[in-house]
This record gives C-alpha cells, structure tokens and sequence, in this order.
C-alpha cells in the first residue's frame, strides 16, 4: 500500500490516499488495525474520493475538530476509546453531528450490539468478512448524499448571497431615487419661490403660439399659467411701442440662438410691467420641430430703481449749472438792489424817477425771488427750516389759495387732528402748496374740485416701495382736472418739462418742489388719471421733538446807524459788489476798509486793530475762504464780530470749525437787511463779552 502522512496541520498520525485533492469528499476510516486499513483503501479507492486514515477513536475526534468529511467508517471493538464511545462524543459536536457513521465489526450478528450501535448514532452496521461490492455501494450511496446536500447548501447560499445583493442594490436605487426627489422638489420650490417662469413655445409661429409656462407666472402677471395657451395670448399684451423689436429678436433666433430683451407687458391688474425675457433657439436633430425655450423675470422694481438713479443724475447735474448760473446772478442783483436803495433813498419824494426806481427794484427784486428758487432745485439754497406745524401753515396759507383760485373751483382743506410735527423751510413748504395749488387750478379751466389735506401715516415695509419705512407727516393735493398723460407721469419732475401753453409755465414748478422735498429728508408721491384728476402727495419725515413757540424777529423801523468811531472791514473778490456796499456802509456813517480776500484782509487786521465788524463774502479765490477767514479771525481776535455772505455757498469747505456757525445773510439782499444784520452781529457779539 502506498501512503503518506495524514494532513500535517492536524498532527495526526494516520494516512490518506495518494491521489487526495481538495474537491473530493472526505471518508474518514477509524480502526486499530492495519490490515482493516489496507483493506478499507483497496475496496474504496475506485469511488475516487478523498480518504481519511486514524487508528483511534482520539484519533478520529482530533481530526474532526478541523475537518468536516462526507461519512465515517468506524470499528466497533478498539483498544482505549471503543467506537460506541467515540460515536457518541461525535454525535455530541455541534460540527460533527451530522456526519453519518457505519459501524465495521467483526463480532457476529447480535441484536443488542446493533442496538447499541444504532443508539450511539450508526446510520448502518456491516459486519466482517466485508463484502467489497456491497461496501462500496452504501458508502457510494452516503457519498452522494453528501455531494447533493453540500451541492444544495452551496446553492441555497448562492441564492442567499444573491437575494442579499438585490435587495441592497434595491435598497440603494430607492435611496437614490429618493434622493434625486428631494432634490426635485426643493429644485421646484426655489423655482417657485423665485419670481421667474420658464417657458417653452413652438419656434415656427411664437406670436400666435400657445406659451407653455410655469405657475409661477402668476405672481407677476396676476394671470393663471392656462391664459398663456391662448394663441397669441403672450405677444398681443406686449407694449405696442416694444412689439416690433421683440418680433425682430424672435424672428432672429434661428441665426442668433439665443436673444435677452426687455419690455413692457400689460398684467391682469391693468398696469404694464417690465419683463426680462431670455429666449433660446433648440433645434432638435431627431426630426421633431424646433422650439424656443427661456425665461421670464419681472425687473419692474429694478427699472424703477434704475430710472430714479438717472433722474437723480440729471437732476444733480443741472443743479451744477443753475447753481453756478444763480451764484453770479445773486452778485449782481446785489449790486443792482443796493444801487437802486441808495437812489431811492436820495430821491426826492415828488421826484417822477421814484416810480422808474420801483419797477426797476420789483423787477430785481423778483429775479432774485428766482434765484432764489434756482438755487432751492439745485439743492444749494441754505434753507432755515424749524420745527413746524403743516396744520397752522396750511391754515395760513388757506387765504392765499382761495385768491388765486376762481370761483368754479371749490376748495376743501382738511386738517387731520393731532398731526405730527415736521422739521422744514416754512417759506419753501408753503411756496411748494402754493405752486402745486396753481397747477391744479390751470388743470380745471373748466371748474372743479381742489382739496388740501394733512394726514398721519406710518409706513411699516418698504417693499416695492420707493419710500422707507418710517412715520412721516403727508401734505396732499387733489384736483378732479385733465389728468396727466402716461406719457408724461415720468417727465413731470425734470426740470423745464411742462405740458402748459408756451408762456404760461417754465417747466420748474415740480422739479423745485421735488429739489425741496428731498433736500428736506422727504419723499414725493403722483398719482392721475386722465379725465379723472391729479394727486401729488408731499412725505416729510416726523419730527419726535415736541413743537415750541418760535418767536419772529422783529424789523426796526428805521434804518440802523453806524455808531461813533465805528469801523467795518468789507471783503469781497467781485469789485461791482464790493465797491456797492462800501458805499452804503459809508452813507450809514460807518468807516470803510475795503479787502480783496481773505489774505489781504488778514494783512489788514494785523495792522489796523480797531475794527468793529468783518463782513466778508464766502467763496473767495486764495489761501483762505469765508469759513477759514472766520476762523482764523475768532482764533486771533475772539471779541470781534464777522457776518458773513454768500450768493451760492454750496460746495465751499468748511472744515476750519465745523462745528461753528456765524451770522449769515443770503446774496442779493436789501440795504435794510443789511443795516440790520451788522447792528444785531455787533450787538450780540458785546452782549456775550464777559461781564456784560
């Protein structure tokens, strides 16, 4: 026999045959006896299997803790352990219980050792003298059983393992179709959160296409996504001055692919809005018509925005000029004014020029009133605004209003109870009322309806409003005239617009207004309709602080005199104006000294040291203006006085002492306002000396 050690891992001591291979099935043979042994290896080896030797029942056990085979083959009678013995510890094993084992005996045929056998765990008993044949066929028999059981597990755990592998992988493209969901619903909820639509059509006839579009056109339009398929439903609503150019972008796309174009589209509510509409070309290269495929914003606000920017620009702008314009207008209207008060002055009562000299003075003096307005749309008019009462100036102003209107229009003014107080120019507000009160009239030549009212309003949100949030104080007017052209609505702020007649308006009513209103922290508001009337409505921020009595400033009666030894230094760069005031000062008793700036007028106080008043203009060319002369002058000589003047201050630094103000009197002014300002300066100034 042939033979070889059994598994060298094991440490066992018995043999196996030489042809063993991994894939085979292991019968296990347990006996004493190496003639059992040879003759177990000969009868079997025919069936090709893998076969195990062991000489005991130890043996046996110590090989079965590592290995699994297919059936024992075991003698009953051996020294030691005894295969009753060994059967049962086999059966014992969780791991090898289920191995079947035949018994091989050569004791005679008995039923108690069968019994025994069988109750240790035998499957079958095959006693001695062995017959090959029948040997050969049980163990054959259990063989294949054991290939077919482990064929089955083998399979059932295939199945196992691929049942496992599905379901994963079905739990997987659920988690991922659960995932792309989610994403697909929150994709959908920002695009209907957002205030676009997107929008397919057919590209061989998009004016009188069927618009396929989301819901979210709605918002917007005011109209449900259904209207859109209506043939020809999105392109009739166009603006009739936009269609055209819409239709050469569309009729376009198929060279361009793509066009972005906005428009003026009319929504439900009866109001035409800005659309940004971006449209893409797709031609589909399957055979299918082609289509147009984009997007649809609502820009409205953003035009808005963008049209009060230019407005405010241009407005900016043109103030620059009329500032500049009015600034040399004001110094000669100085000159001119003073002049013809000295003339006045020096006339005598019954002297027939005395009637030249007043329209020549009411003449100046209105071209002043409108330099004056100029530099109030230019933003530069210094306003004196106070704590004020719209109610009690309303109320002033009623009379006023009543006058200019004719007697076809009826006036209504109402007067909210407990309104807030505001801070403003009561001139300015009032020539504002005045001014807005003459439009109305001029649109209602043939009678109507006018109404001024005062009102508390709080504006909580500022969405889609040009106005922040805020309380303010609202000062409207009404009237039931001609209404303002749509055309129009955007124009009627920008100066010397006008819709009148040539000659009846200079086109700066509004834009003044406007100029005043945002200069005083406020907001303006139009609303018409034509055929229907006309509101402008007046927003002026409230003021917290409460109202005090604000006491007017008496105007003496007679001129004010220079006192004795009294002496004022004039400093002013325009010669005409300069050489004007001197010459009223003198004829008020005053000495003169006379500088051209503020360096010559610095050389002059450091050598003449009893000057009683600096009067001294603003905008001056050298090291030093207005601002920084007075400064300087209240650094060297903190007791005197200095009133300063200015046709247009705008724009000149006045960072030497910003925090001081000095007396200041607006260019053109009367020789009486003049006299006054200097007496009350010098008075004020001795009575803050110390000790007084």
């Amino acid at each position: 026999m042939q033979a070889e050690t059994a598994v060298p891992d094991t440490g066992l001591g018995g043999v196996t045959s030489e042809d063993a291979a991994p894939d085979k099935a292991k019968i296990l043979i347990v006996d004493d006896d190496e003639r059992n042994l040879t003759a177990l290896q000969v009868i079997l080896e025919e069936l090709g299997e893998e076969l195990v030797f062991t000489r005991s029942g130890e043996e046996a056990l110590r090989y079965l803790l590592h290995n699994e085979c297919a059936l024992i083959l075991m003698d009953v009678l051996m020294p030691g352990m005894d295969g009753y013995e060994t059967a049962d510890l086999v059966r014992s094993r969780e791991r090898s219980r289920h191995i079947p084992i035949i018994f091989l005996t050569a004791v005679s045929r008995n039923e108690v050792h069968e019994f025994k056998g069988y109750t240790a765990g035998a499957v079958d008993y095959v006693f001695k003298p062995i017959e090959p044949f029948i040997l050969r066929s049980k163990v054959a028999v259990f063989v294949d059983l054991y290939k077919k059981t482990r064929e089955i597990s083998h399979k059932v755990e295939q199945e196992r393992r691929l049942l496992l592998e599905n379901q994963q992988a079905q739990a997987s493209r659920l988690a991922a179709e659960m995932a792309l969901l989610r994403v697909e619903e929150g994709q959908a909820l920002i695009l209907r959160s957002l205030p676009i639509a997107l929008y397919s059509m057919p590209a061989d006839a998009p004016f009188q296409a069927r618009l396929k579009i989301g819901e979210t056109v709605r918002g917007p339009s005011g109209f449900a996504a259904e209207h859109f398929l209506e043939p020809g439903f999105w392109f009739d609503r166009i603006h009739p001055d936009d269609q055209t150019q819409v239709r050469q972008l569309f009729e376009r796309l198929p060279e361009t692919g793509s066009a972005v174009t906005e428009y003026r589209w009319l929504c439900a509510d009866g109001a035409s809005r800005y659309f940004l509409n971006h449209a893409v070309y797709i031609a589909r290269g399957d055979g299918t018509a082609p289509e147009i495929v984009g997007s649809w914003l609502d820009v409205s606000d953003r035009r808005m925005l963008e049209q009060q920017a230019v407005h405010g620009q241009k407005m900016d702008s043109l103030g620059r000029l009329t500032g500049g314009i009015a600034h040399d207008f004001n110094n000669m209207l100085t000159v001119v004014i003073s002049s013809l008060d000295r003339m006045r002055r020096t006339a005598d009562p019954g002297n027939p020029v005395l009637r030249n000299i007043d329209l020549a003075l009411t003449g100046a003096l209105r071209c002043a009133d409108l330099t004056k307005r100029l530099l109030s749309f230019a933003r530069h008019q210094q306003l004196e605004p106070r704590p004020l009462d719209l109610n009690t100036l309303v109320g002033d102003t009623e009379v006023i209003l009543r006058r200019l209107i004719s007697d076809t229009i009826f006036l209504d003014v109402l007067r909210a109870p407990d309104l807030w107080p505001v801070y403003a120019d009561p001139i300015q507000l009032e020539s504002a009322l005045v001014n807005l009160a003459v439009n109305s009239r001029d649109a209602m030549p043939e009678g109507g309806h006018l109404t001024v009212e005062t009102r508390n309003i709080a504006i909580r949100t500022a969405t889609g409003s040009d106005v922040p949030a805020g309380d303010y104080v609202s000062l409207s007017v009404t009237d039931t005239g001609i209404g303002i052209p749509p055309a129009h609505i955007d124009k009627v702020f920008e100066p010397f617009f006008t819709a009148k007649e040539v000659g009846k308006g200079t086109g700066l009513g509004l834009s003044i207004i406007y100029s005043f209103v945002r200069q005083s922290g406020g907001y303006i508001r139009l609303s018409s309709t034509v055929g229907k009337g006309t509101t402008i409505q007046i927003l002026l921020p409230r003021l917290l602080a409460a109202l005090e009595p604000q006491a007017e400033p008496g105007i003496p009666a007679d001129m004010p005199k220079a006192q004795a030894g009294e002496r004022i230094l004039v400093v002013e760069d325009d010669p005409a104006v300069r050489v004007s005031v001197s010459a009223f000062l003198h004829d008020l008793g005053y000495a003169v000294l006379e500088a051209r700036n503020g360096d010559e007028a610095v050389a002059t106080l450091q050598g003449a040291r009893d000057i009683t008043l600096i009067f001294s203009d603003i905008a001056m060319p050298g090291s030093f203006n207005g601002y920084q002369l007075a400064a300087e002058v209240s650094a060297q000589y903190p007791q005197l006085p200095i009133l300063l003047t200015s046709a247009n201050a705008a724009g000149v630094p006045n960072s030497a002492q910003p925090a001081t103000e000095w007396p200041f009197l607006q260019k053109p002014y009367r020789n009486t306002d003049l006299a006054v300002a200097i007496r009350q300066t010098i008075s004020e100034k001795q009575r803050a000396r110390p000790g007084n």
